[in-house]
């Protein structure tokens, strides 16, 4: 069973994330992640969906079912081998599957083109501006972000810095830029920052215009 980590206070934000080929699934996640996974938690309704997708999805590989207010991840062995055993936290949501199941943050917005432009600026060994200067770059989905990646901002005047804004802004993706010790404290800025900024928002409420590429955050007080 799975228990937060005493070094970091648990924060939630609102996300939706999918499984291999099933979802999306309305979901929180933590601001930091485990090994590059995303750390989602799901309302009981919401897990009992993945419960159900799980019998009939063949993609997911796992099983999952109810054990009265708990929820057991099984193998598809025979006989199954209980692979997690998770109860509701104090909220009544379920936090599956942590460094088990491989979670993403679903977007509507392709990230293809930003994806292969990232990996070749990393390939191309650019000049960061910083090694404490980190660029959090996500899918605007008004009352939730979907982050894509964190990496160093490069030197404004090295060509992966141009070539990384002009395709997240081709693509409608945003990015802000943070000055941090580390991406995961990047990371957590940035949904900090965000959801303090759309908190109102219901779900599927739609922000125009969304956060402009190379948004600069001030720092973090926290």
């Amino acid at each position: 069973m799975h228990t937060q980590p005493s070094s970091r206070p648990a924060e939630w934000f609102p996300s939706s994330v999918t499984l291999r080929g099933s979802g999306p699934y309305p979901a929180e996640v933590l601001g930091h992640r485990h090994d590059g996974m995303v750390l989602p938690r799901f309302t009981r309704e919401v897990a009992g969906r993945i419960a159900a997708d799980s019998r009939s999805d063949a993609s997911i590989a796992l099983k999952l079912r109810f054990t009265g207010p708990s929820i057991e991840i099984l193998s598809l062995g025979d006989p199954p081998k209980v692979l997690e055993h998770c109860r509701p936290d104090t909220a009544g949501r379920y936090a599956l599957g942590h460094a088990l199941l491989p979670w993403r943050e679903h977007t509507t917005t392709d990230p293809a083109e930003f994806t292969r432009a990232l990996d070749e600026a990393h390939a191309s060994g650019y000049p960061p501006a910083a090694l404490d200067t980190w660029t959090v770059a996500f899918a605007d989905h008004g009352h939730r972000m979907a982050v894509l990646a964190v990496y160093r901002t490069p030197d404004e005047d090295a060509a992966a810095y141009d070539a990384l804004y002009n395709v997240l802004y081709a693509s409608g993706l945003s990015s802000y830029e943070i000055t941090s010790a580390r991406a995961d404290d990047a990371e957590l800025t940035a949904r900090r920052w965000f959801s303090s900024q759309r908190a109102h928002l219901a779900p599927d409420t739609v922000v125009w215009p969304k956060v402009a590429p190379a948004t600069r955050l001030p720092a973090d007080p926290r």
